[in-house]
Order: structure tokens, then C-alpha cells, then sequence
């Protein structure tokens, strides 16, 4: 099973891609805000509530989160499907996700034991990462498709779920119980959800994440968000009806986010004008370098911060542990990426991966 011929696809293959001569600070910097967005959404759980302003933004931050890193992962098995060197296709590529896949799983369930407050997202990114690498494989047009589908479909899936099966699942600790909520039962993050932002990923890498791909991305996240609003012009929607994780209203307002933060940030990387903005943000790129170290990172500093300070205590400091726990994730991962290059996490995900040929 192999990728379509070039030709099928804008980006062709005598065109010279981003990643060709390299890393992408693109797909680095998507990825590196994805993360610390995800670091502002579970350290904010500190601070007090914030008036009108700040709590529309948090909205923006912890719903734009997951779907970004879940696109950006995409564009990432895009880029290893298309790169000039070495391209990975076919079995190898399905069994190198599949074993991508499994690790994410058992890293995620690892972080899951030191008890945080934190909602992991790993487990879910990794069935998602072996439920779309098949799907990957086929023509672009064909993914672009299957994408479409399955994020017309999520919303219906995701409500008979929710009817179909007992809600105590939604929280057991069964293992049955915990794959159904990686799949679809999950209140945060879910295959199902998931999905369609990781097939579109590959589309866009597949095409080439030239210019005209990303400004495509920001009309289809602008179309979306006219949608959301008129949703809540039909007292439907966010902030007039009740909105659950995973149906249409959310769903909707999960790809307006994420079209226009993509495409923007995409926009900002490939003009010639930025490239001085690009490379101050050097610290960000390298937490998108970083991405999987990063993560696990901050989740144990907030580990180690419930550990050894009571609530009152987090309440009163929450500048300084939130803060302690952001910059610290930024600048170790900067640090890292300097000095020593691939961060460690990535280095062990490297080992049982690279070996399959």
C-alpha cells in the first residue's frame, strides 16, 4: 500500500517542500503553541476567576489546544509520507504509527498514575494515530473525504455513545471502561473527535503547507465560525444553550479555532517579513521540537507542586506556580534543544520506531 502519484495532489513532487532541506519552523511553532496553550489550560486551574475578558480567552486557549495538536500530529505523518529524504510509506508506515500509537498510550497512562488534576490527552492521540494511518495512506482527495465524514459524523456518534451506554463508564476505572473513553466517552478528548483533525493534517501536509494551503486553512476556520455564531443566533449554541464536548456546537467551534490558528500561524512563518519574529521565538519552537518531552515535563512539575504545596497555599501563589511551571517547560525544552538536540522522550519514542524497515 503506497501514497498516490504527485501528480494527484497541488504540492508536486519537483516542487521543493518546507521540510525538504530540514525542520519546518512552521509545523515547530504550530506545535510548540499547541503544547504551552495546553500548559496554560491545566496551570489556570490556580488562579481565580477571571472577569468577562480573561475567561473568554481561556475559552479560546483550552478548546483550541487539543484540536491543534491533534492537526499538527497529522501534518507530521504528512511530512514523513513526503519528504525528500527517506520517505516512509506503506506497512512500514502503518507499523511505525501502530508502535507510535501504543507508546503514546503507555506513556499517557504512566502520567495518569502520578494523580494530577490533569486530563491526559495521550491515550487518545495515540488510538486516534493508529486508527488514521491506514487511512493516511490513501489518496489525498480520498483522506480529505473520510475527514469530512468523520467530522459530520463525530457529533452523532459521540450523542449515541452517550445514550447507549451506562454514564458510570464515563468514570470507571475498568480497562474496557478507560479504551471506551479514549474512543468516545471520554467529557475531554476522544477518538472520534479527534480524528478528523488528524486526517485533515495529513491532507495539508500532503499538499504541500505552501501559502495558498494555509490561508485555505483560515477561510475553512472562518466558515466554521460563522457557523458557531449562527448557532448562537438560533439560541443553539455556545453561551445560549447547553454545549457538550464533542457535539455539533463544540465541535464547530473546536475547527474555527483551529482553521484560523493554523493558518495564521502558518501565514506568519512563511513571510519573508517575519522571519526576524520566527526566530525570536526560538523558545517556542523548541517546545514544538520538544513536544511529547514538554508534555510530560509540565505534567510532573504540576505533580510535584500538589505534592508539596496545600491548596490554600497554591490559591495565594498561583502566579508563581503557574508561572514557575510554564517558563520552566519553555526554557528546559530550550535549553535542551540547544545543547543536546532531539529531547529524550522523542529519543526512547525513536528507538523501537526506527528499527521498523
Amino acid at each position: 500500500m503506497t501514497i498516490v502519484s504527485s501528480h494527484e495532489y497541488p504540492a508536486t513532487r519537483d516542487r521543493p517542500r518546507p521540510w525538504d532541506g530540514g525542520r519546518d519552523a512552521a509545523v515547530d511553532l504550530v506545535r510548540g503553541i499547541a503544547v504551552i496553550f495546553m500548559v496554560i489550560a491545566h496551570v489556570r486551574v490556580w488562579a481565580p476567576t477571571p472577569p468577562a475578558p480573561g475567561k473568554a480567552a481561556l475559552l479560546v486557549i483550552n478548546n483550541v489546544a487539543s484540536p491543534l495538536f491533534a492537526l499538527i500530529m497529522g501534518v507530521s505523518a504528512g511530512i514523513v509520507l513526503t519528504r525528500a529524504r527517506r520517505p516512509v510509506t506503506g506497512t512500514t508506515f502503518m507499523l511505525r504509527n501502530l508502535v507510535r500509537g501504543v507508546a503514546l498510550i503507555a506513556i499517557g497512562v504512566g502520567l495518569e498514575q502520578l494523580d494530577t488534576f490533569v486530563a491526559i490527552v495521550l491515550q487518545s492521540l495515540g488510538a486516534t494515530l493508529i486508527v488514521a494511518a491506514p487511512l493516511a495512506l490513501l489518496p489525498a482527495r480520498v483522506v480529505a473525504v473520510v475527514a469530512v465524514l468523520a467530522f459530520v459524523t463525530g457529533p452523532v456518534v459521540n450523542a449515541a455513545a452517550r445514550a447507549g451506554f451506562d454514564p458510570a463508564r464515563v468514570y470507571s476505572e475498568a480497562w474496557i471502561d478507560q479504551v471506551l473513553q479514549w474512543i468516545v466517552l471520554s467529557t475531554h478528548y476522544r477518538v472520534v473527535s479527534l480524528l478528523p483533525f488528524v486526517l485533515i493534517g495529513v491532507v495539508l501536509a500532503r499538499w504541500g503547507l505552501t501559502r495558498r494551503v494555509a490561508a485555505g486553512s483560515f477561510v475553512v476556520g472562518l466558515v466554521a465560525g460563522v457557523a458557531v455564531v449562527g448557532l448562537w443566533l438560533t439560541g443553539t449554541g455556545i453561551g445560549r444553550s447547553e454545549v457538550v464536548s464533542g457535539d455539533l456546537a463544540d465541535s464547530l467551534l473546536d475547527l474555527a479555532l483551529t482553521g484560523c490558528a493554523f493558518g495564521a500561524i502558518v501565514l506568519l512563518a512563511r513571510w519573508p517579513r517575519a522571519s526576524s519574529a520566527i526566530t525570536a521565538m526560538a523558545p517556542v519552537r523548541a517546545v514544538g521540537a520538544l513536544a511529547l518531552t514538554s508534555y510530560v515535563l509540565h505534567v510532573v512539575l504540576i505533580a510535584v507542586v500538589t505534592r508539596t504545596v496545600d491548596w490554600q497555599s497554591r490559591a495565594e501563589s498561583w502566579p508563581l506556580l503557574a508561572g514557575g511551571v510554564l517558563v520552566g517547560t519553555v526554557l528546559a525544552c530550550w535549553m535542551w534543544w540547544r545543547l543536546v538536540g532531539r529531547g529524550p522522550v522523542e529519543r526512547l519514542m525513536a528507538i523501537p520506531t526506527d528499527r521498523i524497515v
